[in-house]
């Protein structure tokens, strides 16, 4: 074979293998492009997903954060309302006069005790009670069928109106701000319950 046709059957080959190569590279080429799109794509969508997961919680948690404050702002209204109501019940308290302020203990005295108790009242209402008040509770503890026979002692100590009974070693404390500090707890029990309770519970109740 002459020399020329074998460098033209060479330059051939080589002309058909630079093609096979050329081909088989841009398929590469484009399998990857392609593979690398599908990835791109997929993990924009997890970027995507996971921000709108993160923008839901802070919205959540501003949301929450916001219906606190809320109930913490209406607590702590309701709260000052109830202490301006208790302050307004002390000062009304403080104010009875001598007659309304002796009635309403002999009122106090005739439903807390059997009429056998030591009674301590305050030295600084033995002037606003009268010398005769310890015959006038015995007297009422019988007209409730009760037995008259109350002791009456009287404390240094101011104990902000009422009185305590002591039975042995139990004492009654009732005492003005002893009863409205129990009516307070109670109040506020319930405002608790009114704020933090969730609607569907409320109704529930009997």
């Amino acid at each position: 074979m002459p020399l020329e046709d074998i460098l033209k059957r060479i330059d051939e080959k080589a002309s058909l293998l630079k093609e096979d190569i050329l081909t088989s590279a841009r398929a590469e080429a484009e399998s990857r492009i392609e593979a690398a799109r599908e990835k791109a794509a997929l993990l924009e969508a997890g970027i995507l997903e996971e921000a709108t997961a993160e923008a839901e919680q802070i919205k959540s948690i501003a949301a929450s954060r916001r219906d606190m404050q809320k109930k913490q702002m209406i607590l702590g209204a309701k709260q000052e309302l109830i202490s301006q109501v208790f302050d307004e019940a002390v000062k009304r308290l403080s104010n009875l006069s001598k007659e309304e302020y002796r009635a309403l203990l002999l009122g106090l005295i005739g439903q807390k005790a059997g009429g056998t108790e030591e009674l301590i009242l305050s030295e600084h209402d033995n002037h606003r009670l009268g010398p005769d008040f310890h015959d006038a509770v015995n007297q009422a503890l019988k007209q409730r069928g009760k037995t008259g026979n109350l002791k009456i002692s009287y404390s240094p100590d101011r104990l902000g109106g009422g009185f305590i009974l002591r039975r042995g070693g139990v004492s009654d404390n009732v005492t003005f701000p002893a009863i409205l500090n129990l009516i307070r707890e109670d109040l506020e029990i319930e405002l608790a319950k009114v704020l933090f309770e969730e609607p569907s519970e409320r109704e529930n109740e009997p």
